[in-house]
């Protein structure tokens, strides 16, 4: 930063002063490799100095004291370029200078190895001499290279002197050979460059190895500078540009330029993608052509038909873009790729089509992203008026509701008139609920909505059942501290009651949801087992009757471990037959019980089988027992 008569370089944090004392400055320059600072001076002088402003490397009087240059720019890293309205002056090194006047304002483009002076005619192009050229074309070179270009004019005048002339560079050759090749890219006459091209062919066949990538590949760069540089298209770049550049940016210069068809040349020529090319002459078709959009639509698909890469979403695009709403959707029907058509579809609000068209790709992350995108653009009905004839969407929006969002997956069961599966919904909502009466509230609606229908009225009643057991467990919670009923089944509810000695209560939900008689018995007599209450079921027994019949009461009793209370159902198991109730006493470890079974059934050969069993005073009973029924007595 110039100021009064010193310079400031700031930074985020600081600034230093350079200390100088030949201010004010009115231009700075930093050459292009960062090493050098062009400064103008109040008194029309240029300073060259080193970037840390520590050494003066030239100085140059522009003879300008009362006129202030309009630009300082340097041209490459040799030289300093001012310019006034008309006039230009040139400085070098050790402050050597040159002049130019012209009959218009010169504007300065500063490029990496030179620099554009631009006037209302013409636009000119100044760079300091290759030094690869001056070593062919500067007076009196003896160099290889230049005696190589001398050679193949000996050779084409057909003079005996080209075979000396070669000889006489034959060792260096192959340098003379990279040098002209160098020098045809420096050149902008298309004579030289052929003359330049043609001296290294003719050096290159002498050589016995030499590789030719090199010239090859400058016959392919020249050929690409020769058409650009023509006037007609006027891209002034040079070999080192273009290296630069690269070839892809050339070619974006181009298509920006609408030089279509040139750009198409020079990347099949270098093997160039060309889909981009294509695209940008179809984007330009559709805002510039003024046909109809059924000819532009038409005019478009010829040309690219069997185009490898086109994206013919980035043309639609284009034509949406330009209010051609029609002529986009056309155009979309082309792009074989529904990632690409479906977001433009959308933006351009042909939502039913995105969604056709994601459908027809079943791709079904792309359906989900489309109707995510229409839930939140449309109302409810107007969504689910889309989805329901399209089966898969609809699917996708069940199986994500379901998941996710269960209040959308209610209205679309409610829209379609699926009440039982809507009440499914509310069915899982209630076990989800920690409040009782929330619960019960989600219960009754799930009832109601299953009432509505004649196939589900079974269903209904159930749950209406379901609701009546909730609030009686809810209250027993409430009576019976420390215990928890809410949510068992009623066999579990009446099996916990009795077992906790609630008889009356048990018996009394037993009425309520009148309960099968064969059931509340193996209830109750499960839960009399498992509390022990063995006084209850001796009461039992002396009933005549039992729904479930005595055989369950004695295996129950057997089981909790209980033989004396088990053996007094033995005798009331008149179903069953002899052997049956001899096992029955043997399981209860009354073997001598067990022998008059037998007697009285006069089976021998089961006190045949009793007598190993028995213990003590049991065995002389069996003996007599057999001895009643011994054959032949």
């Amino acid at each position: 930063m110039a100021t009064d008569q010193t310079i400031l370089i700031v930074d985020a944090t600081e600034s230093q002063d350079q200390i100088l004392q030949n201010g004010p400055f009115h231009h700075i320059s930093v050459s292009p490799n960062g090493s050098y600072v062009a400064l103008y001076t109040g008194d029309g002088k240029v300073w060259v100095i080193d970037v840390k402003f520590q050494q003066k490397l030239s100085e140059y009087d522009s003879g300008k004291t009362d006129e202030i240059p309009l630009d300082v720019q340097w041209c490459g890293i040799d030289s300093v370029v001012l310019v006034w309205e008309d006039e230009v002056h040139m400085v070098g090194p050790a402050g050597a200078a040159l002049r130019w006047y012209y009959d218009s304002k010169v504007n300065l483009v500063p490029e990496m190895d030179g620099i554009r002076m631009i006037t209302t005619e013409k636009c000119e192009f100044l760079q300091r001499v290759p030094d690869v050229t001056r070593s062919i074309f500067e007076f009196g070179s003896s160099s290889p290279p230049a005696g190589l270009l001398e050679a193949v004019g000996h050779l084409e005048r057909k003079s005996p002197k080209a075979d000396d002339a070669i000889q006489l560079i034959r060792p260096s050759l192959p340098e003379a050979v990279s040098a002209c090749v160098q020098a045809a890219g420096h050149e902008f006459d298309v004579d030289w460059q052929k003359q330049l091209l043609k001296a290294a062919s003719f050096g290159k066949s002498v050589i016995e190895l030499y590789n030719s990538d090199d010239f090859v590949e400058m016959c392919k760069t020249l050929r690409v500078l020769n058409a650009v540089r023509f006037y007609e298209v006027g891209f002034g770049i040079t070999a080192d540009q273009l290296e630069r550049l690269t070839p892809d940016k050339l070619i974006e210069r181009l298509v920006a330029r609408q030089e279509h068809l040139l750009a198409l040349r020079i990347s099949d020529y270098l093997s160039l993608p060309t889909d981009k090319i294509y695209i940008h002459w179809a984007c330009m078709k559709v805002k510039l052509s003024v046909d109809d959009e059924d000819t532009i639509c038409r005019t478009i698909v010829a040309k690219l038909s069997g185009k490898r890469g086109i994206a013919f979403d980035e043309i639609a695009k284009s034509a949406f873009e330009e209010g051609r709403g029609r002529l986009a959707t056309q155009l979309l029907n082309y792009e074989p790729r529904a990632g690409r058509q479906v977001p433009l579809l959308l933006s351009m609000e042909e939502d039913e089509i995105a969604l056709d068209k994601a459908i027809e790709s079943m791709d079904s992350d792309l359906v989900f992203y489309v109707l995510l995108h229409l839930k939140k653009k449309l109302t409810i009905a107007t969504f689910f008026r889309i989805i329901n004839d399209r089966p898969l969407a609809y699917s996708l929006i069940e199986t994500s509701a379901r998941n996710i969002d269960t209040e959308l997956l209610k209205d679309l069961y409610y829209q379609d008139d699926r009440k039982s599966d809507g009440a499914n919904v509310i069915l899982r909502e209630s076990l989800m609920q920690e409040n009782f009466t929330t619960r019960i509230d989600k219960l009754k609606l799930a009832s109601k909505l299953l009432k509505d229908s004649k196939e589900h009225a079974l269903d209904s009643s159930a749950l209406e059942e379901s609701i009546k057991l909730l609030t009686i467990q809810e209250s027993l919670e409430r009576d019976v501290f420390e215990e928890t009923f809410v949510g068992l089944s009623l066999n579990d509810t009446i099996f916990k009651l009795t077992r906790l000695g609630f008889h009356p209560r048990a018996n009394k939900i037993r009425s309520e949801f009148k309960m099968p008689d064969k059931r509340f018995w193996w209830i109750k007599l499960r839960g009399l087992v498992a509390k022990r209450e063995w006084a209850e079921i001796e009461e039992w027994s002396k009933l005549k009757t039992s729904p479930i019949g005595w055989e369950p009461f004695f295996n129950e009793c057997l089981s909790a471990g209980n033989t004396k209370v088990a053996s007094i159902f033995i005798p009331k198991c008149r179903n069953l037959g002899p052997a049956e109730r001899i096992n029955m006493w043997v399981q209860c470890g009354m073997i001598v019980k067990a022998g008059e079974e037998a007697l009285l059934a006069k089976d021998y050969t089961a006190l045949e089988g009793l007598l190993p069993k028995a213990t003590g005073a049991a065995i002389p009973e069996i003996q007599k027992m057999m001895q009643k029924l011994r054959p032949g007595r």
